[in-house]
């Protein structure tokens, strides 16, 4: 379990905005600006820059993520991108993890598309993938751990490391839910089988809250006690939203839309892999010798 400085202990009077640094906008920026001058490219070019499933090279497995063959995917990546990137960045710098916020930006943005068009060759389809979503996805993983630290660090619910798993189990419960709305073979089968895996992911989840120490009655004093201090209600509110309402954007009802499919396949590797580098790397430098996280 981490050691909190006597800063974190005490500061949870309004997020920490003088940890707003000027570049900071320009780093967030690039994603956006580099897919935009990527779709410039002509159509010829860009399709070639597509990660093909039955011909996959390491180049267009780092390209196809940036990639996008439409106006309206592009501008649905975009906007994803500006609800969920933003809003982990300012729990962030407001919990004093600004640090690992970037961390976490450079793996999922560098790393993450050569890792996810591979994982998509698990299942094998002649198909091809594209855009940025998966990516985003990780981001959206990285939230519970945001929302858990800004949580312990403005309210002194926690830990964090008890709360990030919590939030994490009840979206991938979530995610089950919707992402069974598509199947349209052996429902019955599917259904049972999803069943079983939401009851799993919701017990996983009551299993980490109930190792913390604060009990129900206990948390909702103390997220009263947020709405007095302006800004931080606002913040954890509209994180809140965001986090639970990608998944309905992310899982849709209907897969299929004209000669596309939402990869829905690789928004799940998205969400559980953002989160499972995140959570891990910060648990085991929680093990390191001294008295901070690195991260």
């Amino acid at each position: 379990m981490r050691n909190r400085s006597p800063v974190e202990r005490s500061d949870r009077i309004t997020p920490r905005w003088s940890g707003l640094h000027p570049t900071d906008i320009a780093v967030l920026f690039s994603v956006p600006i580099l897919l935009g001058l990527v779709f410039l490219l002509p159509l010829s070019t860009r399709q070639s820059l597509v990660f093909e499933y039955t011909d996959p090279t390491l180049l267009t497995a780092a390209t196809a993520p940036f990639v996008h063959l439409s106006t309206s995917h592009l501008a649905v990546n975009v906007v994803g991108y500006f609800l969920v990137v933003p809003v982990a960045y300012l729990l962030s710098v407001a919990s004093g993890r600004r640090s690992r916020f970037f961390a976490a930006f450079f793996t999922f943005v560098l790393v993450f598309p050569v890792l996810l068009s591979y994982l998509n060759l698990a299942v094998v389809r002649p198909a091809a993938g594209t855009g940025f979503s998966g990516v985003t996805m990780a981001f959206v993983g990285y939230l519970p751990l945001a929302l858990a630290d800004f949580l312990e660090a403005h309210a002194d619910v926690g830990p964090s490391e008890t709360v990030a798993p919590t939030l994490f189990f009840l979206g991938i419960a979530l995610v089950a839910g919707l992402s069974v709305q598509s199947v349209q073979q052996d429902r019955a089968t599917v259904w049972l089988g999803t069943a079983g895996l939401i009851l799993t992911a919701i017990l996983a989840a009551l299993l980490y809250w109930l190792s913390a120490p604060d009990r129900v009655t206990d948390v909702v004093r103390k997220l009263r006690g947020i709405s007095y201090r302006p800004g931080n209600a606002e913040l954890l509110g509209f994180s809140g939203v965001v986090f639970v309402s990608f998944f309905f954007v992310a899982f849709p009802p209907t897969t299929a839309t004209g000669a596309t499919v939402v990869n829905v396949y690789v928004h799940l590797l998205g969400y559980a892999l953002g989160f499972i580098a995140t959570y891990t790397t910060v648990e085991v430098g929680a093990q390191l010798p001294g008295e901070e996280t690195p991260i």
